[in-house]
């Protein structure tokens, strides 16, 4: 009776099971009480300390009122980094507010939100905001404010380009070139093509913006598919400036792969001076392989036949794709030597590599690993403004969009090691990266300066980076793509086949390969991938020059596929960012 007596009323079910589950579960058995959900209706937050709209710089107001005037639904702000864009999305925002319309702002990296959400809640009430760290209730939550249009901003990553909006006006999506707005999982989807559909029926306008356009989207803009509207200058009116360091000839003269002379010289005025610096090194982890010191072999991951990280911390072996750990080897599995060696260099070597140069600079380290709990971002970017940290070491999460007034130095390691890949884009991504991690030096009143560090300083895009020269970067990697007919010259799509079981896998290519026979000018040849989360795994590559001719063949040949018996899985990937 006392029990029931203190929920006659009302109490959240989870708060009556601690007081007694047996109870509980004896009173609601007979109709005593009852057990109903409540939808949760989430304070909304208001900020009374609103700050006042910044008035926009010449350049900055001709780009406005060009992107007003446009004809043009789809539009590309080419602006460089530090130039002033956010500034003019808060004020277009106001413009489509103004006018009743909803807005959605679309940002590639969750560690990019904190910041954008910040400055959007300064100038505006009614802001949702939408990623994947959110856990389902929140999202929920989120969701049910768009869908009953309490929200006239949304600031999100990619999956906030699904929300329920009942009258879109504007959508912009910063850093357009990011290649975290395209998902690989199934369903594959590019947030950005997503987004010209949503655009397209409300009748809504799109902002392309970037520092460093895609190739495809500048193309689209000088062949005037796309508005094209230019930021070219700084706020402040002082680009960094950028030193090149060979790592050939540091290492001759006795010098440091891992932080230079030039470099550790440089931090040192930095901190002299209570400023900030940031380190990038596009790599997680303490060192990336375990090889044997003998026969050179790496340690494998048995079941993806990739190789494996290793966590010095936790002194484990790990697998980044499968996240499959093992412990560290006592010897060789294949020559039983015990001469086992930690190769390479990642985040948490470099962090330990400055606190030996720096044993009382606070160094703060920003990568998947670092950030894996909720608001991890946030609070470490927090710390970093509020200089609990004079350097910031961190992976490609802390080289696009922030801007933090006291950082004037950028250090890039390694920074031609993006090269190596295969994929057909890695000298584009390469360049996006260098670019975008040097616009994070001397944003403010101090000038900035940038310290790029690598092995093949005669690249054309280190080059292109030394100079701060999109304009040369594109007209070089354009006539490669033209002469290999790679995109955006034309479409491709992939289907990578994967099974456990060889012998069904072998019988579901030699089908696709019989069945795409006479698409021989439209089809390479199937290739053998590595093997990952233990299947193994073949790849049909097809390309074309028009898309809807390509979804076409793509549509009949998986209909085929899928209505044979006993098949491999298929996974079908259009316009593929990354392939192995």
């Amino acid at each position: 009776k006392a029990i029931f007596d203190l929920i006659k009323d009302k109490m959240p079910y989870s708060q009556a099971r601690s007081l007694s589950p047996a109870i509980i579960s004896k009173l609601l058995e007979k109709g005593y009480i009852s057990k109903v959900e409540i939808e949760d209706h989430p304070q909304i937050e208001q900020n009374e300390n609103k700050s006042a709209f910044k008035e926009l710089t010449p350049q900055q107001d001709d780009v406005y009122k060009q992107f007003l005037s446009s004809k043009r639904n789809i539009n590309l702000l080419f602006g460089t980094t530090g130039s002033g864009k956010t500034e003019v999305y808060l004020h277009l925002a106001k413009y489509y507010l103004a006018r009743k319309k909803q807005v959605l702002i679309l940002v590639p990296e969750i560690s990019l939100t904190p910041q954008m959400i910040k400055r959007v809640k300064e100038r505006f009430d009614n802001v949702a905001v939408y990623h994947s760290y959110l856990n389902d209730n929140e999202r929920y939550q989120q969701y049910i404010r768009v869908l009953k249009g309490e929200v006239d901003i949304v600031v999100g990553t990619r999956s906030a380009v699904f929300l329920p909006f009942s009258d879109l006006g504007l959508i912009i999506i910063d850093e357009e070139h990011d290649h975290s707005f395209k998902q690989d999982n199934t369903p594959t989807y590019n947030a950005r093509s997503v987004a010209f559909k949503r655009a397209s029926y409300f009748g809504a306008r799109v902002l392309l913006a970037s520092a460093t356009p895609s190739l495809e989207s500048y193309a689209h803009a000088l062949k005037g598919d796309y508005g094209l509207f230019k930021l070219p200058n700084r706020i402040n009116n002082m680009p960094p400036s950028i030193s090149i360091i060979d790592l050939k000839e540091e290492m001759k003269d006795g010098g440091s792969y891992i932080i230079s002379k030039e470099l550790e010289n440089e931090l040192t005025k930095v901190l002299s001076a209570n400023k900030q610096a940031i380190i990038l090194l596009n790599r997680r982890g303490y060192t990336p392989i375990m090889r044997c010191a003998e026969c050179m072999s790496v340690m494998m991951c048995e079941d993806c036949e990739t190789a494996l990280t290793y966590h010095k911390d936790a002194n484990i072996l790990k697998c980044n794709l499968c996240g499959k750990t093992y412990a560290v080897p006592t010897q060789c599995p294949n020559c039983g030597s015990k001469k086992l060696i930690a190769y390479g260099l990642g985040t948490k070597k470099v962090v330990e590599t400055l606190q030996g140069i720096f044993p009382d600079v606070k160094i703060g380290r920003m990568d998947a690993d670092s950030t894996n709990v909720k608001n991890g971002h946030e609070k470490i970017l927090a710390d970093f403004g509020k200089h609990r940290y004079d350097i910031l070491v961190g992976t490609q999460m802390i080289a696009k969009g922030l801007d933090f007034p006291d950082v004037t130095l950028v250090g890039i390691l390694n920074a031609d090691s993006g090269l190596l890949r295969t994929s057909f884009n890695s000298t584009e991504t390469t360049f996006d990266l260098l670019m975008q991690a040097a616009g994070r030096s001397g944003r403010a009143e101090s000038e900035g300066k940038v310290i790029i560090q690598a092995y093949n300083t005669d690249h054309y895009v280190i080059k292109a980076v030394e100079k701060q020269d999109y304009n040369y970067f594109y007209n070089v990697e354009m006539n490669y793509r033209f002469k290999a007919n790679y995109p955006p010259y034309s479409h491709w799509a992939t289907m990578v086949i994967s099974d456990s079981n060889i012998k069904r896998l072998l019988k579901s290519v030699a089908y696709l390969e019989k069945r795409t026979d006479g698409l021989k000018e439209r089809r390479y040849k199937p290739f053998r991938l590595n093997k990952a989360k233990g299947k193994e795994r073949y790849r049909f590559t097809f390309s074309s020059k028009d898309l809807a001719d390509l979804l076409s063949l793509l549509l009949k040949i998986t209909k085929d596929y899928t209505d044979q018996r006993n098949m491999s899985s298929i996974k079908i990937d259009v316009d593929p960012l990354y392939m192995e």
